[in-house]
């Protein structure tokens, strides 16, 4: 046998994967970089189009226009009809733009920890969250329907805070037309609440009500389940526990608390997109981070809850679900 045909070690293969990898990720960022400038992204976002017409559309070289369209195909962004059109996979593919252009300014909010946009405070949140939590509604509806299955009953008073585009009240709303809603955002976010829910058409089902999570009034012992979608990871541990204890409060007893969030394992190395997930906070907290499931068994169980578990709603989804339940008594 010669060297060359040598069979590849365990170790051999596990790095050529790695490589393999991080050519793939630096290929796949160029490519939706290089369509976002050309503007390849909008054309898709505004419908079908083949390489000679996007060439033409946008000014660019034929041979460039169809093998960018054949990457974006071939990262799930793009599909080709039976007349060889490509068309936009995601229903907001132009939404991408700006994602990348947030991501551009990573190398210095690592040299800096000043992240781009502070989506922790009222203001930051204002200026940076209208323009992201319609995607947002869409990316985390198939586990919103999951989550649905597991918690939806007849007759649910339920609160969503920082409700956004509300996929997770909407997916438990929908289940039971008795149920009613209480969706709390900053002012600057609940007009895309309130264009979700009537898009949607349950609106009856639904009120708002303005203001910091913190600091707003939730009432005491008045929901039968609160869910947290999306929240934690914004925060420091000090304004989690704050958050939670006011969650606590506000729910009746016996009644559920429902926080979905990327969950990293105990080592805080993996799994790689939800790694990667927690470097962007770089670019949009000023202090937020993903957190083990031990840490917040250890905020829930402070703050009084009990009967706390964990699910995957979703495999294809970085989302985790975590339940815990404020005693009966």
């Amino acid at each position: 046998m010669t060297p060359s045909a040598q069979p590849r070690s365990a170790e051999t293969g596990r790095l050529l994967e790695r490589l393999a990898f991080a050519q793939e990720a630096i290929a796949a960022s160029a490519a939706l970089r290089a369509a976002a400038d050309l503007g390849v992204l909008s054309r898709l976002h505004e419908g079908p189009v083949d390489p000679p017409a996007l060439a033409r559309d946008r000014g660019i070289a034929e041979r460039g226009a169809e093998l960018l369209l054949a990457a974006l195909a071939g990262m799930g962004l793009a599909e080709v009809t039976a007349t060889g059109k490509y068309t936009a996979a995601l229903t907001r593919l132009d939404t991408i733009a700006p994602w990348l252009e947030q991501w551009s300014q990573l190398t210095e909010a690592v040299r800096s920890d000043r992240p781009a946009v502070r989506g922790d405070t009222p203001s930051g949140a204002e200026a940076f969250y209208p323009g992201a939590v319609d995607q947002l509604g869409v990316l985390f509806a198939g586990a919103a329907a999951v989550v649905a299955d597991r918690l939806a009953a007849p007759g649910l008073s339920i609160l969503d805070i920082g409700a956004g585009a509300a996929p997770w009240s909407l997916a438990l709303a929908a289940r039971h037309g008795d149920c009613r809603v209480t969706a709390v955002d900053l002012p600057g976010v609940l007009g895309n609440t309130r264009r979700a829910v009537e898009a949607a058409g349950l609106g009856a089902q639904f009120k708002y009500l303005a203001g910091d999570l913190f600091s707003v009034d939730l009432g005491r012992a008045h929901y039968d389940l609160i869910v947290a979608g999306n929240i934690c990871h914004l925060f420091d541990d000090r304004s989690n526990r704050a958050l939670l204890a006011r969650l606590f409060d506000a729910l009746r007893p016996g009644g559920c608390l429902a926080i979905l969030d990327e969950l990293p394992n105990e080592a805080m190395d993996g799994p790689r997109p939800v790694v990667l997930y927690a470097l962007g906070l770089l670019l949009r907290s000023g202090s937020g981070r993903v957190y083990p499931f031990t840490t917040y068994v250890g905020w829930l169980r402070d703050s009084g809850f009990e009967a706390i578990s964990r699910a995957e709603p979703d495999p294809s989804q970085l989302i985790s679900l975590i339940t815990a339940r404020r005693p009966a008594h």
